[in-house]
């Protein structure tokens, strides 16, 4: 009897730390979720909290010289801008409470009109911090043409900023503050590539600075790299340095930050990839060259049955290829444009249905003569050797900050 008590309560026992077992983790479950979306939220407000104090540190030198305000416009923001970072960091969440030290030493540096040096450093500092609590950003592939991003900047930019990017478009009078003069080097050397997606993708507060939520993950960046290197000077004798550098990281900080730490980089170096970045993006392949692979990829996956995979190389073959230079062959060619367009589309028809092999290759064969034609065409009629290779820097991940969201919901 007494072993029978035992195993009954032995059986309890165990039914109830299965219980609790499963109770604790429905709770960790809907915690980590829960977790999860605050993530989200920390993020946004993070890269915002960096946007803010790299802004401060770079604008900060037009407010105040030798413990004196210059221009109180300026300093008045930058009062604004500093407060604002240091509510930002005020909340009970860890993660910012945290941050909070950092922002309030920026705040009073500003408030007490010390050096230059000294608020670059402290706004330095919390943003070093805050990149290092932030997940790393889908990075760019490839970049537009330099002719596509100026007509870009053209288009969307220059009434503020000038076609020259000096900070005197037709509106630039009657704004305060001023545009940003791109071509300032002392200002540029202090400007991360970050900072400027950022500030074009989010606009900045109380400016005339506007988000420009209508442009793509890949124009936004190209724009980015373009007015980041208009301080400074490209060569012809200029070669990719011994020493690489991680995009991640040519990204995230300033030049004059890359030049004082990285190891093997010159200053010379970095200006120089600064002004020309392509070689960035030496192994990377042109529009054209990527359609005709990745259909060349969706043939071989059809003919394995693997339909799916070659819907979704067809696809790419278009978004990630194609798509990418047809104002450029529109412009030269329309009807050749119209025919590859309505090809890729017939492809991807074929590609959704079994048992159509001829029908592909005899597609792909016309497909692929048209593609030669128009890289020729574009080649011969259009692009030096300098800007055919740089219209192969074309491709971003698509829509990357909206696949991070999603990987982190």
């Amino acid at each position: 009897m007494q072993f029978c008590w035992n195993v009954r309560l032995i059986s309890q026992k165990h039914i109830g730390i299965q219980s609790l077992f499963c109770l604790v983790l429905m709770a960790i479950l809907l915690f980590s979720k829960l977790s999860v979306a605050s993530t989200v939220d920390e993020v946004a407000q993070l890269r915002q909290i960096a946007q803010l104090a790299e802004y401060v540190g770079v604008d900060y030198a037009s407010a105040v010289d030798n413990g004196q305000v210059i221009n109180d416009d300026e300093y008045q923001e930058m009062l604004e801008f500093s407060q604002l970072i240091v509510d930002k960091t005020s909340s009970d969440n860890y993660v910012m409470h945290s941050l909070n030290e950092k922002a309030s030493a920026l705040q009073t540096a500003i408030s007490t009109k010390q050096k230059v040096d000294t608020v670059r450093q402290f706004a330095s500092e919390l943003r070093i911090s805050l990149l290092a609590m932030m997940p790393e950003l889908p990075l760019p592939k490839r970049l537009l043409s330099k002719d596509a991003t100026f007509s870009l900047f053209e288009n969307n930019c220059a009434s503020c900023h000038g076609l020259s990017g000096q900070g005197n478009g037709i509106l630039a009078s009657g704004l305060e503050p001023a545009p940003t003069d791109f071509t300032d080097k002392k200002r540029a050397e202090n400007r991360s590539l970050l900072g400027l997606f950022d500030a074009i993708s989010n606009g900045l507060d109380d400016t005339a600075m506007p988000a420009f939520t209508q442009l793509k993950e890949q124009q936004k960046w190209s724009l980015a790299f373009y007015v980041g290197s208009l301080a400074f000077q490209s060569s012809s004798e200029f070669i990719k340095p011994s020493q690489s550098i991680s995009l991640q990281n040519w990204i995230n900080y300033s030049p004059l930050k890359l030049s004082t730490e990285t190891e093997g980089l010159t200053k010379n170096e970095i200006e120089g990839l600064r002004a020309d970045p392509k070689l960035l993006f030496t192994n990377q392949s042109g529009p054209l060259a990527i359609t005709k692979t990745q259909l060349a990829a969706a043939s071989i996956a059809y003919k394995n049955e693997e339909y799916e995979k070659a819907k979704t190389l067809a696809v790419s073959a278009y978004l990630d290829g194609f798509e990418l230079i047809e104002n450029s062959l529109d412009a030269r060619d329309k009807n050749l444009r119209k025919s590859i367009e309505g090809n890729l589309i017939k492809l991807r028809q074929v590609l959704s249905n079994a048992q159509q092999v001829n029908q592909l290759e005899s597609l792909m064969e016309v497909t692929v003569r048209q593609l030669n034609d128009a890289e020729e065409l574009l080649t011969e009629t259009t692009l030096s050797n300098e800007a055919l290779f740089t219209a192969s820097l074309v491709i971003l991940l698509r829509e990357g900050l909206e696949a991070f969201w999603l990987y982190w919901l």
